[in-house]
């Protein structure tokens, strides 16, 4: 569904009033209006007219001491929008030689190392900007978003509750430490967090975004539908959104809206390999195998190290009754790191249908065997029994984890009974299956489409 990420970190420059030194005669004109794409004040020049105007007042000699630190400050920060960042940091280094002790191109010059994935270098020049200026918001803001990039969440945290206790109507802050008790697993903390970035900025697209993720990691795919469906008010033209709000429509069972969304995030961005994959699946779900593998094709053409559309093309050749080409995919999938332990169920399923031997029992060394699906594992290689799996499918106090593993005890139970000849014990499985998984599950799809190839009703 994509990740609920937060938006760019926090520049911080002089005000839009800087004093510059103008020179007077007739340097002046073209100084003044260099000077003024440089300030760039409300975001009125191209970024490439930005960087031209820094870099004539900075070649004009005619700037010194603050005013310089200023420009190159200031194109540090068009370079950083450009994705630049070794010139811009090769300019924030200057800014701050000119002024060590403008607090602002510390934190810039973190920005650009924390974009370039050097946290600790981020970190080092925020807690510097912080040194500097006790209450600087933004820099503890941009530190706490360091710290939760290195998985450091307690102290991203404690560096978001500053930024917002310094600022109590900063927006971005509370959007970003409810990204990070997201992270945590702490659901309602995350979605508390985003109602009050929401209150506080009526119009923040992405607080809505990954306030409807959480709702959907709740389950709760209406609340999630609605937030939604006003980021994509706000932005129409947002694929991201659409394709999230398709994720929730599919997971619902509305398979003909989750396929629109994801027909419009995929017209809004063509090269949208997610979208393509997540509408693979919603044709899969609905049976129809030839959309789902033209589409998961798609997806592997714009990323060819998809090893989630390997793998899912994989199991509609093997529903379509083509498990010579699944044995492929899944092949292909299992190489580039899919989840090995379903990988290998998968491979040992397709490699019988495909009257290939299996790998299975190989397999256990690289499978963490003690915690599920293991109990399936040991079931495809002898050392349970499928009332043994059953029992260990229900030891679980959490009742969506307890659905989920007896769906997966069911099909592949009926899988290893129709490896055996059992059809009539394969059918029963299946019909427990097909009743009892999640719709948005491979396994759901699968006793379907196995009950399907029996010639038996559901």
């Amino acid at each position: 569904m994509g990740s609920a990420r937060r938006p760019g970190l926090a520049f911080a420059f002089l005000a839009a009033t800087m004093m510059w030194t103008i020179p007077p005669a007739a340097a002046r004109d073209l100084l003044q209006q260099q000077i003024e794409w440089c300030a760039n004040d409300g975001d009125a020049y191209s970024r490439d007219l930005q960087i031209e105007g820094c870099t004539g007042a900075i070649q004009s000699q005619r700037l010194t001491g603050t005013d310089l630190s200023v420009a190159y400050n200031k194109r540090g920060s068009a370079y950083e929008d450009k994705g630049d960042y070794d010139s811009a940091i090769a300019d924030y280094d200057r800014a701050i030689e000119l002024d060590s002790k403008d607090a602002s191109a510390y934190n810039n010059r973190g920005v650009a190392y924390n974009d370039k994935g050097d946290h600790d270098r981020a970190i080092a020049d925020y807690t510097r900007a912080i040194q500097l200026d006790p209450k600087y918001a933004k820099a503890y803001n941009n530190r706490g978003f360091a710290y939760d990039d290195k998985g450091d969440y307690d102290r991203a945290i404690a560096d978001y509750d500053q930024a917002i206790t310094l600022n109590p109507k900063y927006a971005q802050a509370n959007n970003n430490r409810a990204v990070t008790y997201f992270k945590k697993g702490d659901y309602d903390r995350a979605i508390a967090g985003y109602t009050e970035a929401i209150r506080l900025d009526a119009q923040y697209r992405l607080a809505y975004s990954n306030r409807g993720i959480a709702y959907h990691e709740k389950g709760d795919y209406d609340a999630a539908i609605a937030d939604y469906t006003r980021a994509i008010r706000l932005d129409p033209q947002w694929s991201k959104a659409y394709n999230d709000r398709g994720v929730a429509y599919r997971e619902k069972g509305d398979y003909d809206l989750a396929i629109a969304d994801f027909n419009q995030a995929i017209r809004l961005e063509p090269q949208y390999a997610l979208a393509y994959n997540n509408r693979g699946s919603a044709y899969q779900d609905k049976g129809d195998f030839e959309g789902a593998i033209a589409d998961y094709t798609k997806a592997i053409e714009i990323e060819p190290t998809s090893s989630s559309a390997y793998f899912e093309r994989g199991l509609v050749h093997f529903f379509a009754g083509v498990p010579a080409e699944a044995l492929a995919d899944l092949n292909k999938a299992s190489d580039l790191g899919y989840d090995f332990a379903y990988a290998a169920l998968w491979l040992q399923i397709a490699s019988k249908r495909a009257n290939r031997p299996d790998r299975l029992a190989d397999a256990v060394s690289k499978i963490d065997m003690t915690k599920w699906p293991a109990p399936v594992i040991r079931l495809y290689i002898g050392q349970m029994t499928p009332e043994e799996v059953l029992r260990a499918a229900a030891d679980t106090s959490d009742a969506g984890t307890k659905e989920r593993q007896i769906c997966e005890a069911n099909f592949y139970s009926g899988e290893l009974a129709l490896q055996r000849g059992a059809k009539d014990e394969a059918a029963r499985l299946f019909r427990l299956a097909a009743g009892g998984c999640p719709k948005d599950f491979d396994e759901y799809v699968g006793a379907n489409a196995e009950l399907k190839a029996l010639s038996v009703s559901k």
